[in-house]
């Protein structure tokens, strides 16, 4: 728990958040804030090319929208998406997972958006048992640059346990494990599946293979930069729009999109 690009690192327009429900002239409706996000490729969840951005894109979008906030969403490479956030670059971003260094640097949704399901992908055909993640030690693992993978899978790697190989992106790393250059790659159950039926060719799909075991369950949340100004109030409207998505069960029905989405 995939988006632009030429003004992202240029030092961007502060966020001024303006709530209707929170101040203003009685009986004057304010006028839209908008809040910038980082949003990166990771389909099924979050599609540049489609309409609403996927429907993680589209449950943060609704809950802003609710709090009279337009989004503007930069669509943006994974690790830029990240640090940019946490940078102040940008106003907020989604999908992301807790980790010490983003928890110093980011306010999290109470509660979170979704929860991903993180498995190993391997060349099918291999023999890759495991039982606890330092099973893994010998083995050439691939990881994408930004990912957090799970506290004991980074512990591990600090210690020299694990042995990584660091891609760009999701797709370069399947790429590597087709050609035999990695052993496995981690990535949520979903997207694994998504992406091998859509962005490998046949006869490279047909090579790799999802395990079933999963070694971490991910819950994934809306950020907001600390080093933005007014940045609790932004949380706080997500958070009202959100609870407003549950009321109306509007929720419910973007939640089941999401269920039936695949390649």
């Amino acid at each position: 728990m995939a988006r632009m690009r030429i003004s992202m690192w240029q030092h961007g327009i502060a966020l001024s958040l303006v709530l209707a429900s929170l101040c203003g002239a009685a009986g004057v409706a304010a006028a839209p804030a908008t809040a910038r996000i980082s949003a990166t490729e990771y389909p099924p969840f979050t599609i540049e090319a489609e309409p609403a951005g996927g429907v993680l894109t589209e449950i943060v979008a609704e809950a802003l929208k609710a709090r009279n906030i337009v989004p503007v969403f930069e669509w943006v490479p994974n690790n830029r998406a990240i640090a940019g956030v946490m940078a102040g670059h940008y106003d907020a971003s989604m999908g992301w997972a807790h980790s010490p260094e983003r928890d110093e640097a980011l306010l999290y949704s109470s509660k979170p958006i979704y929860n991903f399901r993180m498995v190993f992908v391997q060349h099918a055909g291999e023999k890759q048992d495991w039982t606890a993640l330092a099973d893994l030690a010998g083995r050439r693992i691939g990881i994408t640059r930004g990912n957090f993978y799970s506290q004991p899978f980074a512990d591990l790697q600090a210690q020299g346990v694990l042995t990584v190989d660091e891609a760009a992106d999701d797709v370069n790393n399947l790429r590597k494990l087709v050609r035999k250059r990695i052993e496995l790659f981690p990535l949520e159950e979903s997207v694994a599946r998504y992406l091998i039926a859509t962005k490998l060719e046949p006869v490279e799909a047909t090579q790799l293979q999802v395990q079933d075991k999963s070694f971490w369950s991910v819950p994934i949340y809306f950020v907001v930069s600390k080093k933005i100004p007014r940045a609790q109030e932004l949380m706080d409207a997500f958070e009202a729009g959100y609870r407003e998505l549950q009321r109306t069960h509007r929720l419910d029905a973007l939640e089941r999109k999401l269920r039936r989405t695949g390649p």
